[in-house]
């Protein structure tokens, strides 16, 4: 690749670079020219190309390495949430309400300022850890708000406590109603509706709730400002509000608005009929995974397996160890989830599913693996999202295939402790198994999963190499742990390959573009107890600082 040498633009020097090339070369110094990286090497040679006109920016001592790619985010849904009863979705997570009881006092400021029959919705509380540690009931929704429709989810987005308001939406008025609906999706019990919904029906009856397309602008863009923020210079977009938001986000990225580059999976929040009425669209019309620019291109044809891992609710091979009797969530049979994975690899078309539990994980393998019998595309690097409870088998399944997992370690972060009790020793052994994926050859990438996990980039950095419970400092089986360079190439590298980027970004490479970030410190003399306390100071996207941290 031919480059103008006479200067460049910007120049960062007495660094500790890791370029994550290859070898995992860690170099002094970066030339940027344009939007492109034009010079890797010593700081003495960077000198013979640096000019008056060049913007010389001194590290020292700090290190740079490629803007990280967040490869499952959901930018809109997570820019909703506010602490406030304002918000679009007002959060409950532990730091903002601590108990049920202030939980029901959002909900009656919300009722107070919102006219008669709005929506009120809500998420992020996890009944393993409020003070009550149950979940809240259709009572006290009915009695905060009674001329308001509430939904009020866990931390995992598949489960869910409507009121009385919100349930007559559907249709659902008494307990017989239940039955209009998929199995065990409206929890009866004692032959009361108890308000708690999952699943397909949640995300059924989510669609209801109404975000107008000013509040998913906004939410897009306070999702830019943390991106920047944390040095996440592209994401995969795993889903929003259906149609509005993919005319949303692509438009931002359009007009240079949003910053970080959008990889859009093909999959809507509000369930099964919906994203499989997009994906069908998008198949039909003999498009292809990776249609776009550099700025947005359209990704997998994504749909959802089973629930999430702190519910519990994800579909095992084996009951919970704490409770047998927990039904886990499967919203896909077997011969359902191999027909479909066959249509869209078939199309030419990247698959992906959100698949947590074995069973789940284990349907997903199947289904390519009949798809690759007749039509065999290792090049087609299909998905498994969150891709969580695992064992060898299955990882080396995945790797002769060539799937491309994304993990979410911040999980174990926010919920370590629980895991364990939940899935005993066993299935710990292989709980996002990142070390038995990079051994076994699998190009797995790295993921918050926002907002059901942390979208913080040191937090996803130490989860991958320290395997700590950060609420209460525990370690959690560490044999999956990795090293700090294997978690930035996770973060970096493979990110770009599950998108087919990985020629353009991922790695600091002479002709690749300058999506770069600076960090507070020297990260690879930093004791690995201590990442939590490095900072972003730097971000860049397309060779222009988007970010400084002292200049805020």
């Amino acid at each position: 690749m031919n480059f103008d040498f006479s200067y460049v633009d910007t120049v960062f020097k007495n660094g500790k670079i890791i370029t994550v090339d290859k070898k995992d070369t860690i170099e002094e110094a970066v030339g940027i020219k344009g939007n492109k990286i034009v010079f890797v090497g010593s700081n003495e040679d960077i000198d013979k190309i640096t000019d008056e006109k060049t913007k010389v920016i001194d590290l020292n001592g700090k290190t740079l390495c490629p803007g990280f790619i967040d490869t499952h985010y959901h930018p809109i849904l997570n820019g909703f949430f506010g602490n406030d009863e304002d918000a679009a979705i007002i959060n409950t997570g532990y730091s903002n309400c601590k108990s049920i009881q202030d939980i029901l006092a959002l909900i009656r400021k919300a009722a107070e300022k919102r006219p008669v029959g709005q929506w009120i919705s809500l998420m992020g509380y996890d009944q393993n850890r409020i003070e009550e540690k149950r979940h809240i009931t259709i009572k006290e929704l009915d009695e905060a708000a009674p001329d308001h429709p509430v939904q009020c989810m866990r931390t995992c987005g598949h489960v869910c406590i409507y009121n009385s308001k919100a349930l007559e939406t559907i249709g659902v008025f008494t307990p017989a109603d239940a039955a209009k609906y998929a199995k065990d999706e409206i929890v009866v019990e004692n032959g009361k509706l108890t308000g708690m919904v999952k699943d397909h029906t949640h995300f059924y009856l989510w669609s209801k709730v109404v975000y107008t397309d000013e509040q998913q602008i906004e939410a897009a863009m306070k999702s830019n400002q943390l991106l920047m923020e944390n040095g996440i210079t592209s994401v995969h977009d795993a889903g929003e509000c259906d149609a509005p938001s993919y005319k949303i986000m692509q438009r931002l990225c359009r007009e240079g608005k949003f910053k970080p580059r959008v990889y859009m999976m093909l999959h809507s929040i509000f369930g099964k009929p919906v994203s499989m009425e997009d994906n069908s669209h998008f198949l039909a019309l003999g498009l292809e995974s990776g249609i776009g620019d550099e700025h947005f291109r359209i990704g997998t044809c994504k749909f959802m397996i089973d629930g999430g891992t702190s519910g519990p609710s994800c579909a095992t091979r084996e009951p919970y160890s704490h409770d047998p009797n927990i039904p886990g969530i499967l919203g896909w049979s077997r011969e359902e989830t191999a027909d479909y994975i066959k249509m869209i690899n078939d199309a030419g078309c990247q698959a992906s599913a959100h698949a947590v539990g074995d069973l789940a994980i284990e349907f997903m393998v199947e289904g390519f693996e009949k798809a690759f019998e007749t039509n065999p595309r290792l090049s087609a690097r299909h998905r498994i999202e969150h891709c969580t409870i695992v064992d060898q088998d299955l990882i080396e399944r995945m790797a002769k295939m060539n799937i491309c997992p994304s993990c979410n370690p911040g999980f174990i972060a926010w919920n370590g402790r629980n895991y364990t009790k939940f899935y005993g020793e066993k299935r710990m052994a292989y709980f996002t198994a990142l070390r038995s994926m990079i051994d076994a050859g699998v190009m797995v990438s790295i993921a918050s999963d926002a907002p059901s996990g942390p979208v913080s980039s040191m937090a996803l950095i130490d989860a991958c190499v320290n395997r700590t419970d950060r609420v209460v400092n525990e370690p959690v089986d560490q044999r999956q742990a990795i090293s700090l360079l294997e978690a930035i190439r996770l973060y970096t590298y493979n990110g770009a390959y599950s998108s087919y980027e990985e020629e353009l970004k991922g790695s600091i490479e002479v002709g690749k573009l300058a999506d770069l970030i600076v960090l507070s410190e020297d990260i690879l003399s930093l004791p690995e107890d201590k990442l939590l306390d490095v900072r972003v100071d730097l971000t860049m996207i397309d060779g222009i600082v988007e970010y400084e941290r002292y200049s805020e």
